[in-house]
């Protein structure tokens, strides 16, 4: 690239990304994270119990790769 193909493209991404104004946060973050994280119960979907079905089956398919799963876990 030329100089003149840079200088365009600095200009393109300082058009594309507005300038920031406060660097710091308003606010922690983390405590509201935590907060998300124990309001959210797990629960297994459909999917989830499908592949945990083709993960059991392929088990008693194939029972010699139960070592080598378990040596890579």
């Amino acid at each position: 690239m030329n100089e003149r193909q840079d200088e365009q493209l600095r200009s393109l991404l300082r058009g594309a990304l507005p300038p920031m104004r406060e660097r710091e946060l308003r606010q922690d973050l983390w405590p509201r994270m935590l907060r998300r994280l124990d309001d959210v119960p797990s629960r297994w979907t459909w999917l989830d119990y499908a592949l945990a079905g083709v993960v059991l089956a392929g088990f008693i398919a194939y029972p010699e790769v139960i070592p080598w799963v378990l040596f890579h876990c």
